[in-house]
């Protein structure tokens, strides 16, 4: 009997390459291995006994990884020639199946591997102990006590393959730099409201950080104010070793600093990576370019030539001699090489490369935590048709919000009087309140925030924390719908824009109406996935388009997404990014490819 394995895997970070080598190794039968584009295969030939066998190593070296896609068991008529299987590149995984196995079992981080290697700095076990100042002989020994140093003074700082790491109890008080790392994923589903797509996540090879919310009584036990934190697994060998002596403590999670910078969302079996980390960098595409260009934005830099195209961590080096794309909502100043962009458009081109789109009429979705929200058309033959844009009127602060909602109409004024009458307290808040934002936030951002504090749910002035507040409520919420909350367009000066105030008043007359505040914050999100669905059809009708694109921080938020899905996915193709999540490094890589179009 011959039989086949396809594996569907598509980075060319070298890893399915190395774990084909390993299974050749240890196969007992003589194997065949070759590569088609993005399709990795094994075939083999022997009895029933033998292929179970073989069956099982593959499996239990084979992991789940945000890249591979999908894998197939099929019996085949022959065999193929085995062919020289040759790495693109060799980068650097956390760790691999077979060594997380080992370190778990004898604590001992310090064993090459072949398959995930190590990070470009190699510790070992005496430079770890001079470090800690541990009289430890072993592995086990200095991370036992390690876990009993830190269970004792609650903080330690050590090395690791991440670099340095501060590392803390719970109890030892909150970090705002720290995400929670879980020693004992078993317990995971007590204390975090975690999805089962979100928990596949987390055990992903590439080890990324997921946002969660803390259940009530873990968040009492342990002091956590924050209505989300980016928790994640062990991801280098070393914080693994730790976390396995803790875990045998009774340590279920603890602060740590270094948070994986891959992130991901997950919903309706999607794997979205939201932003890219190590395992990602660099990324080439083979697009070439008559005029060399390049695009800096948020600590990427994508550059394109004659030899393709580049994305990698920006430096401190400047490309001579080409035109450099910058985000018009960034303030540079400008020349004769430099063009201004809209990062939504960006966010499009991105989806087009990686997806091979180039030609389609689409509708493009950009909803961005931090940066200029749009809803669009595109055509080859039109180009950019804006279709939504985002205001910030009445924004900025609460009290100018209930003023514009009781000047716009009768209705209107009786609406903020009853509101005022119902929730004195609440609008006494309201009027004190004092808006303020770390950053950058984007439109929806402020809408979703503004509306936590007319919902009552938020106390704080701080938008981005109160934007997290609605989000978290409405997690609590398991229903299939909220109610219809108003994303109204309406025509300005300045084209077509969302109204918020009719948004923040819908909200007010449900609150008055007595619809609970888990209700009421889904019903944010619910209705702004239907009016997202609304617009797509909004564009297929004046430019028959072949699809919708979907990026943007803001579909971090896992009920959008499912939502967004649910509600395009029936009539539309929807495309995403792939390789370099919804926010950031896409936007440098669209960039620079937006005089193609």
């Amino acid at each position: 009997m011959h039989v086949a394995f396809k594996f569907h895997y598509i980075h060319s970070n070298g890893l399915f390459i190395r774990l084909l080598k390993r299974i050749r190794e240890r196969s007992p039968l003589p194997l065949t291995l070759y590569q088609e584009k993005q399709k990795y295969v094994i075939e083999a030939s022997g009895n029933q006994e033998e292929l179970e066998a073989l069956a099982e190593l593959v499996s239990l070296l084979i992991p789940k990884s945000l890249f591979l896609q999908e894998h197939t068991l099929g019996e085949i008529e022959t065999l193929h020639e085995s062919q020289l299987l040759e790495e693109d590149a060799n980068y650097k995984i956390p760790y691999c199946p077979e060594c997380q196995q080992y370190v778990r079992e004898t604590m001992n981080p310090f064993e090459s591997c072949s398959v995930c290697g190590f990070s470009d700095t190699i510790l070992t076990l005496d430079e770890l102990i001079t470090y800690t100042h541990s009289d430890a002989t072993s592995a086990p020994a200095l991370f036992i006590q390690l876990a009993n140093s830190l269970i004792k003074n609650k903080t330690i700082a050590l090395p690791t393959y991440n670099g340095i790491r501060r590392f803390s109890l719970l109890n030892a008080g909150e970090d705002e730099e720290s995400g929670l790392l879980i020693c004992n994923p078993a317990d995971i589903s007590d204390s975090l409201m975690i999805t089962q797509g979100e928990l596949d996540s987390l055990m992903m090879i590439e080890k990324p950080s997921v946002r969660l919310k803390p259940k009530l009584k873990f968040r009492a036990e342990n002091g956590l104010h924050k209505p989300f934190y980016h928790v994640f697994f062990p991801d280098d060998k070393i914080t693994l070793a730790l976390t396995t002596a803790l875990a045998d403590k009774g340590v279920f999670a603890l602060y740590c600093d270094e948070v994986p910078p891959l992130r991901v969302a997950s919903a309706l079996g999607q794997h979205v990576i939201i932003h890219i980390g190590r395992d990602i960098l660099p990324w080439h595409h083979p697009m070439a370019f008559k005029q060399a260009s390049c695009c800096r934005f948020e600590g990427f830099e994508a550059f394109g030539g004659k030899d393709g195209l580049l994305l990698t961590t920006a430096n401190e080096s400047v490309r001579k001699g080409c035109i450099e794309f910058v985000a018009n909502d960034v303030l540079s100043p400008k020349s004769a090489a430099t063009i201004f962009f809209e990062p939504a458009h960006a966010a499009l081109r991105c989806v087009v490369l990686e997806n091979g789109l180039q030609g389609k009429s689409l509708c493009g979705i950009y909803l961005s935590h931090r940066h200029p929200l749009q809803i669009f058309g595109f055509s080859p033959k039109i180009g950019y048709l804006p279709m939504v844009n985002f205001s910030h009127n009445a924004l900025n602060d609460p009290k100018t919000m209930l003023a514009s909602i009781a000047q716009m109409d009768e209705a209107g004024a009786r609406l903020v009087a009853n509101y005022k009458t119902s929730f004195p307290k609440l609008y006494e808040r309201l009027e004190s309140a004092c808006f303020e934002s770390h950053g950058n936030v984007s439109m929806l951002s402020r809408l979703w925030a503004m509306a936590a504090l007319f919902i009552g749910i938020s106390d704080g002035d701080h938008v981005e924390t109160a934007c997290e507040q609605l989000e978290a409520t409405a997690l609590e919420f398991n229903g299939k719908s909220g109610p219809r909350i108003d994303y109204k367009v309406l025509k300005s000066h300045s084209g077509y824009e969302i109204d918020p105030r009719l948004a923040i008043r819908s909200a007010m007359s449900f609150k008055l109406a007595g619809v609970d505040e888990y209700l009421l914050c889904f019903g944010f999100i619910d209705s702004l996935a239907d009016f997202i669905a609304q617009q797509a059809e909004l564009a297929d009708a004046n430019i028959a388009i072949e699809g919708v694109t979907l990026s943007g921080s803001l579909f971090e938020n896992r009920q959008l997404l499912m939502r967004t899905y649910n509600a395009i996915a029936s009539n539309y193709k929807v495309f995403r990014t792939e390789h370099l999540g919804m926010d950031g490094a896409n936007i440098a890589v669209g960039a620079v490819t937006l005089g193609s179009e």
